[in-house]
């Protein structure tokens, strides 16, 4: 009969690309979110502040991505903008 064997499956690899995955869903998620609230003020009049909040939304995201998928600064820059919409809106 033919031998037939397999190698090793290489876990880290595995676990690096799972952890990969989830970091990028979750920042792929909280963009959707804030790009959502923007469009609900750019919906209330203010399309100004939409467009601040959909460019701080981008910046976020990218520094997110260097931040290994942290999504703190998306966060942070959708709610820096609700604070504008609501003090001056």
């Amino acid at each position: 009969m033919a031998e037939h064997s397999h190698p090793p499956m290489d876990y880290d690899a595995h676990q690096r690309t799972y952890a990969g995955f989830i970091q990028l869903t979750v920042l792929t998620v909280a963009f959707c979110i804030a790009v959502v609230i923007m469009l609900a003020i750019g919906n209330a009049g203010a399309w100004g502040l939409a467009g601040l909040g959909v460019f701080l939304a981008v910046i976020g995201t990218a520094v997110g991505v260097m931040m290994k998928g942290s999504p703190w600064p998306i966060a942070i820059g959708t709610l820096v903008v609700l604070a504008l919409f609501v003090l001056f809106g």
